[in-house]
């Protein structure tokens, strides 16, 4: 409970200060990209490396197995439950596609590698980078084939990813028997551990540029913020206790299932001229409520 507690208050004052600094002028649109950039291309890499480097245990490499068959299972199911809601609703095939997209694919990237590293250490940034190669190769699959009219497989996305690369990487170094010098592995975990309050503060960033009123009161995000923040978590965490999972496991599924959905869906919609202004609202709409709903779950799985 205490750990609960604990995250909660630094999200909120991360939070807090990275809407102060961009309300009064320290953080400009230009530095919050710039923090953006060097958390995905910097941070985030460095982390799972580090992460790479804790003793192995051959429990990790059935957890990794693990999370790369739950993330898989995951993917189809909430696929399948897009699909279903959208042809309940009579949703044309564009927004059928950004519906889908915005329930399945969430911001597990930095965001959820963060709070996992923040919850369960090293063996979260591991997980994370599993689950994540998952998403990716899934999203530049089934997910642009969906919302592109080529209707096509982006196979050259997927082998040039370099996150997927970084994750192998990570996996191999995890598994060999060699260790950094401690000097060498102390010096990246000081960087990877940047990606919390960095994720964070540029979350307060966003969160500044938001019109909250016109965000909070969108009642079509309502529907996707339901599915997306409350009932895909639910059950998630329902099915990973009814099935005893591995701690490390439930946390790594539940955590990144209760993330909001990702911004990479406003930058695809943008891209192939599909409902981006409606992703805009359900990704500002998910990372406000996230504040809220985040803890719990946090809660949740430790009860």
């Amino acid at each position: 409970m205490n750990l609960v507690i604990t995250l909660t208050f630094k999200i909120l004052i991360l939070v807090i200060i990275g809407y102060i600094a961009k309300i009064i002028g320290i953080i400009d649109d230009v530095g919050k990209d710039t923090l953006s950039s060097l958390l995905v291309n910097l941070f985030l890499p460095v982390s799972m490396i580090a992460s790479s480097q804790q003793e192995f245990d051959i429990t990790h490499l059935r957890g990794v197995a693990s999370v790369a068959l739950i993330a898989l299972i995951y993917y189809i199911i909430t696929f399948l439950i897009g699909r279903i809601i959208a042809r309940i609703c009579g949703m044309d095939t564009n927004k059928s596609a950004m519906f889908i997209l915005l329930i399945a694919f969430a911001n597990t990237g930095f965001v959820g590698m963060s709070v996992l590293t923040e919850l369960i250490g090293e063996t979260g940034t591991l997980y994370g980078a599993i689950y994540n190669s998952v998403f990716d190769i899934l999203y530049f699959s089934y997910g642009i084939s969906i919302i592109s009219s080529e209707g096509r497989f982006d196979r050259g996305k997927i082998i040039k990813n370099p996150m997927i690369w970084i994750a192998i990487i990570t996996t191999i170094l995890y598994v060999i028997p060699y260790r950094m010098p401690a000097v060498m592995t102390d010096s990246l975990n000081l960087v990877g551990n940047c990606m919390m309050p960095v994720s964070m503060i540029i979350i307060g960033a966003e969160i500044a540029n938001m019109n909250i009123r016109q965000v909070l009161t969108d009642k079509a995000s309502y529907g996707v913020s339901l599915i997306r923040m409350l009932i895909i978590p639910s059950i998630t965490l329902g099915i990973m206790k009814l099935f005893n999972v591995n701690y490390e496991v439930m946390v790594t599924a539940t955590i990144l299932a209760a993330m909001p959905s990702g911004s990479l869906n406003v930058i695809m919609g943008q891209k192939y001229n599909n409902n981006a202004q409606f992703a805009v609202k359900v990704v500002m709409q998910n990372t406000i409520i996230m504040i809220v709903t985040l803890p719990i779950f946090a809660y949740l799985i430790m009860r």
